[in-house]
C-alpha cells in the first residue's frame, strides 16, 4: 500500500494545521499499515473510527479559523470537507468483517484519501494560509510604529 510521507512541501506555514495535517497523514499510514499486516478487523475498524474523529476535530478547526478570520472562500472551504466526510462516512458503513470490506478500505486510501489529502493541502489549505499571511501583512503595515 501506499505511504504519506510529510515533508515540508505540504506546511502551509500555520503551526497548529501543519500539525493536525501530520498526525491525520501518521494515522492514514497506521491504517495501512493495519490492512496491509492483515490485522484483525476490530483494530482496523477502531483505527478507522479515530481517523473520523479526527477529520472532523480537523475540519472544525479549520473553519473555525477561517470564519474567525473572515476568509471569504470559507464556503467552497467546506464543501471540499463535507465531500470528503461524505466519502469516509461512506467507508465508515462497510462491515470490516465483511469479506471485501478490507479491499475496500485500502482501495480508498491508495486511490482516493492519500491523493485528496496532498491536493487539498498543496492547494485548499495553502490558498487560506496565504489569505492569513496576506492580512496579517495587511494588518501590520496599518498599525502604528512603536519607539
Amino acid at each position: 500500500m501506499q505511504r504519506f510521507d510529510w515533508n515540508d512541501k505540504y506546511s502551509v506555514g500555520v503551526k497548529s494545521i501543519d500539525e493536525q495535517h501530520k498526525v491525520w497523514i501518521e494515522r492514514l499510514n497506521s491504517l495501512s499499515s493495519a490492512i496491509e499486516s492483515n490485522q484483525e478487523a476490530r483494530l482496523i475498524s477502531r483505527t478507522l473510527d479515530f481517523m473520523m474523529d479526527y477529520v472532523e476535530f480537523h475540519f472544525a478547526a479549520e473553519e473555525s479559523l477561517m470564519a474567525a478570520k473572515n476568509y471569504p472562500d470559507l464556503a467552497r472551504h467546506k464543501g471540499e470537507h463535507q465531500q470528503f466526510r461524505n466519502t469516509l462516512m461512506d467507508l465508515f458503513m462497510l462491515e470490516a468483517e465483511k469479506e471485501d470490506s478490507i479491499g475496500k478500505i485500502a482501495d480508498s486510501i491508495n486511490n482516493f484519501q492519500i491523493s485528496w489529502l496532498k491536493n487539498h493541502i498543496q492547494q485548499t489549505d495553502r490558498q487560506f494560509a496565504e489569505f492569513l499571511n496576506e492580512t496579517s501583512a495587511a494588518l501590520a503595515g496599518t498599525m502604528p510604529c512603536r519607539s
